[in-house]
């Protein structure tokens, strides 16, 4: 029970008619035996009897208003800050405090059209809490058979447990689908890409072709390389890394750290040994 409102003039009728319903019954049980010495007639029984059925109807009635005035909870949950005082006057729709249900907690997240083909209800998904490191494993339950048609996104609805009051309502997650299937790719550090107006892109070294003017050897004895600006198309990320699925291919060298100093056909030399160390799920220091 949360709230019960002012029920005192209903409770007073219900005691009344209570008694009357007393009173019917027994006016009732009497006059069955008299009926049975045919003292009185059978229409006088039964006219009794009717008064007896009214009697309770009234009684039933009564006690469903006084059950009215009585707020439940519907469903197991967690209470939030009361929205009403006592001896408040209440109108219909008057907001009392919210209640969070305890258990199974469903996330909502929206996915492009092109994507829906990837997506069917069981499939498993990672949800992060935004500002924590936590993870939560859940299952898609439901997809949205219709398309918006402004942004051309369906909803998806993922099933997760409930995890020491996370999430709550309202937070925001970033939801990620794990398909069925792993799939290689060509990744490079983040750190590798240029970004521009005209599109992304990145340096891959590769060796000096003979007969190119400058020198071929450093005078330490390192072969000089050039930097050849290769524009990319760029897929997901993850972590420190992007996946490049047009532009590059695997084996290839491609400059980590300072490309945006570079221009098409400059000289490099490779030290890897102040290369950064990129991972594909980084913990940076807070600093």
């Amino acid at each position: 029970m949360l709230v019960e409102l002012d029920a005192g003039v209903e409770r007073a009728q219900l005691a009344s008619a209570a008694a009357r319903a007393d009173l019917a019954a027994r006016t009732a049980k009497r006059s069955e035996v008299l009926a049975a010495g045919n003292v009185i007639s059978r229409a006088q029984l039964d006219e009794i009897e009717a008064q007896l059925k009214t009697t309770h109807t009234d009684v039933a009635g009564l006690q469903a208003a006084v059950d009215r005035k009585v707020v439940r909870a519907p469903f197991k949950g967690r209470l939030g800050i009361r929205a009403v005082n006592p001896g408040q006057y209440l109108t219909p729709g008057t907001t009392i405090t919210t209640l969070d249900a305890i258990g199974a907690t469903f996330v909502d997240f929206t996915l492009p059209q092109e994507d829906l083909a990837l997506v069917n209800v069981g499939l498993p998904v990672r949800v992060t809490f935004e500002g924590s490191a936590e993870k939560a494993e859940g299952t898609i339950s439901a997809v949205d058979p219709t398309v918006d048609p402004t942004t051309r996104n369906a909803k998806v609805r993922a099933t997760i447990p409930e995890q020491d009051a996370k999430p709550r309502p309202g937070m925001f997650v970033n939801v990620q689908v794990i398909q069925p299937k792993q799939q290689a790719v060509v990744a490079v550090p983040l750190t590798a890409l240029v970004h521009a107006s005209f599109g992304d892109s990145v340096f891959v070294v590769e060796p000096k072709k003979p007969g190119s003017p400058g020198m071929d050897k450093t005078p330490d004895g390192k072969p000089v390389k050039i930097a050849r600006q290769q524009f990319v198309r760029l897929g997901q990320t993850r972590g420190d890394f992007v996946a490049i699925t047009k532009g590059v291919t695997v084996g290839q060298e491609v400059v980590s750290a300072g490309a945006f100093k570079l221009r098409n056909n400059s000289p490099v030399v490779v030290d890897n040994t102040v290369k950064a160390d990129a991972g594909l799920d980084p913990h940076p220091e807070n600093r």
